[in-house]
């Protein structure tokens, strides 16, 4: 099992640091990280990191240590972009109606639950 090692996740920690865009966390106590994983990955705290950046920031990191490029090269493999053309059409059946208000099942009001007296 891969486990990265304590110069990386010092590194990890610096950036997720620099990404910060709050300045006071009470989800990470200001750290940016909120946590380690098994494999000794560091957990960014998704309330005040800026994802996009702190994984762009590790992929240039990544992408200059030839031992982790092994390790994290899904993060460089492009995904393709699913268009309209890509999608499958939705297949509306043929016995069933096609309303366009479904039926309401909430009636709003005062709602008398268990047995409270009614006055008046």
């Amino acid at each position: 099992m891969f486990t990265l090692d304590e110069k990386h996740l010092d590194e990890a920690k610096q950036i997720a640091k620099a990404h910060r865009k709050k300045k006071s966390c009470d989800n990470c106590y200001d750290r940016g990280w909120i946590g380690v994983s098994e494999q000794n990955l560091l957990v960014l705290c998704t309330r005040c990191v800026d994802m996009d950046k702190a994984v762009d920031a590790w992929k240039e990191y990544v992408s200059q240590h030839e031992d982790l490029k092994e390790h994290f090269s899904e993060l460089f493999e492009e995904k393709p972009v699913d268009t309209a053309e890509n999608q499958p059409k939705a297949h509306t059946h043929e016995h069933q109606k096609l309303s366009p208000n479904p039926k309401q099942t909430f009636s709003p009001g005062n709602r008398r639950t268990g047995h409270s007296k009614k006055i008046g």
